[in-house]
């Protein structure tokens, strides 16, 4: 196979920007997770804050969200600029009161999130866009192609990168800011790199807190390349330590500066602000999710310990993925194509490494969620796509003729298309994804919790029919953006302590929709689920053959 020129450069990359906008930037309003409406209610309250200039305000969440407030703040400038004049000081108290306050005043919030999607949608399509500029680089055109057709059709990343939230973007900035920075150490030490890898990790700092991981993982790279720069048995000099570490200085404070120059709280009150984010990122650590976890069949009160992550990344990954990084275990032995060089072996061994430590980073929290790790799928991506393009150079290079290449073409297009159609097949409900080579759907909900608002959009329209739906009454565990959103009636929670059917929290209740996470999971209460289990749901909701959600009348 040749490697890359000018020309196959400009065919192959808008190609893939396509690729990455495509399953990502189309129907955007089909449903609502449970966390998206706080984040709506979070970027109203962000750019109300920043109108009247109070700056403290723009501290909305621990994680801290900023990047994705700011995506909010801008829509509703464009949007509903008057928002910043009309709100009082109720609806901000709460980011559930932000819902009714804009349905009065003639705002559709579903509007609103569509339009922060498709910002959200763009940021991340740019920086993968740069993240393969930078991979084309570091392991060759071929091998990064391949690498991010696997990530652009990664149907976990693919359901990640197109809501309102911060995994997905967190986890593509945490990749272009390791690989600018592979860049400037191993091709050249151009300062461009670093400049990219600098804003890149301020930016991912902005987004979410664990990629605070950068800083160690970007060290460390740093410190083994400072014992590579040692020749023979020659001592480290002073001048070999600070051609070293110098960039990684720069690196730390130009990233600083990016995430004090766009962070409005951080102006005025720098040291509270990280006080603020400490603390509540500590209790998530330590104490875990406030509700139970379901995994591998069995109910957690608290931390369902350290085989949740790896089982939970063979749940979401690829048949194509996985059989690629077997290929680059093989390959990368054998050192072929992809791994001829040296310094793509490094590459390879840093992405590998990569993806193991966050992912045992992560570990170590209490609260663990499977998105917490969509960091580590990005660099396994990349690596099972240097796997295959290994195997397809060594098959390229020994069959010269005519008709074995083109079935080399053939085969490698086969591969990818089902890349694809493993993803195509979920759209727009991407999270349904489990691994077929596991069991898929069928066998996914005894080890995996299931389910993050899917379905309940569907509930909500079917409950659209009914006569007078605008009068109806409906209680859920997600009644805020994930049935409210689509609902005409009024959703209302469920009771934390259920007292009965007869019991008068039920009064005035018409419906009831039960979720795939409360039969899993026992919420909020075990007795409730047990009785509704027995009755026959009006309506159940399925989504590639996986039961999401059951709709019972509560007047039959």
């Amino acid at each position: 196979m040749k490697t890359d020129t000018k020309l196959t450069m400009a065919i192959v990359t808008p190609i893939l920007i396509l690729a990455i906008w495509l399953p990502r930037g189309l129907k955007l309003d089909q449903f609502v997770t449970p966390d998206e409406a706080a984040w709506v209610g979070r970027s109203a309250s962000f750019y109300y804050a920043l109108a009247h200039r109070n700056f403290p305000d723009t501290f909305q969440h621990s994680h801290p969200g900023v990047t994705a407030t700011w995506a909010g703040a801008f829509v509703f400038y464009r949007q509903y600029t008057a928002f910043s004049w009309e709100a009082t000081r109720r609806p901000l108290k709460n980011w559930k009161y932000i819902e009714p306050f804009l349905e009065a005043h003639g705002q559709d919030p579903l509007e609103i999130l569509k339009s922060i999607r498709l910002l959200i949608v763009l940021g991340n399509t740019t920086v993968l866009g740069l993240a393969f500029l930078s991979a084309r680089r570091l392991i060759g055109l071929w091998p990064g192609a391949i690498g991010f057709i696997l990530i652009a059709f990664d149907p976990f990343h693919v359901g990640l990168t197109r809501l309102l939230h911060l995994d997905g973007l967190m986890g593509n900035l945490m990749l272009l800011a390791v690989l600018a920075f592979m860049n400037f150490t191993y091709q050249g030490r151009h300062l461009l790199d670093l400049a990219l890898a600098t804003t890149a990790t301020g930016l991912a700092w902005l987004t979410k807190s664990p990629s605070l991981f950068l800083v160690p993982f970007i060290s460390f790279l740093m410190v083994v390349e400072i014992w590579n720069r040692r020749q023979g048995n020659r001592r480290l000099q002073l001048g070999d330590w600070w051609q070293s570490i110098w960039p990684l200085i720069i690196l730390l404070l130009g990233s600083a500066l990016v995430f004090v120059l766009l962070w409005p709280a951080m102006w005025v009150d720098p040291l509270g602000t990280l006080e603020k984010m400490s603390t509540q990122t500590k209790i998530y650590a330590i104490e875990g999710h406030s509700l139970n976890t379901f995994f591998n069949g069995h109910i957690f009160e608290g931390d369902p310990g350290w085989a949740f992550y790896p089982v939970n990344y063979l749940w979401r990954t690829t048949p194509v993925v996985l059989a690629g990084l077997c290929l680059a275990g093989l390959t990368f032995r054998l050192r072929w194509w992809s791994f001829e060089q040296p310094f793509r072996r490094r590459v390879a061994v840093w992405l590998v490494l990569f993806a193991i430590l966050f992912m045992l980073q992560m570990s170590f929290g209490a609260k663990k969620f499977d998105r917490y790790i969509i960091p580590s799928f990005l660099p396994l991506d990349l690596l099972a796509g240097m796997g295959w393009a290994a195997l397809f150079s060594w098959l390229w290079r020994r069959y010269d003729r005519l008709l074995t290449r083109v079935l080399i073409v053939a085969l490698l297009i086969s591969c990818m298309g089902w890349q694809i159609l493993l993803t195509v097949q979920y759209s727009p409900y991407y999270l349904t994804y489990y691994n077929p080579l596991l069991g898929g759907s069928i066998k996914a909900p005894g080890v995996m919790m299931i389910g993050w608002g899917e379905g309940l959009d569907q509930a909500a329209r079917y409950l659209n029919t009914k006569p007078d739906a605008k009068d109806l009454r409906v209680m859920t565990h997600y009644p805020d953006g994930s049935v409210s959103y689509f609902f005409d009636g009024k959703a209302m929670d469920l009771p934390d302590v259920w007292e009965g059917p007869d019991a008068d929290q039920m009064d005035g209740i018409d419906y009831l929709i039960l979720y795939v996470h409360q039969w899993q999971r026992q919420i909020p209460d075990p007795a409730m689920v047990e009785y509704f289990s027995t009755k026959k749901p009006e309506l159940v909701i399925k989504i590639n053959g996986l039961e999401y959600a059951r709709v019972y009348n509560l007047h039959d």
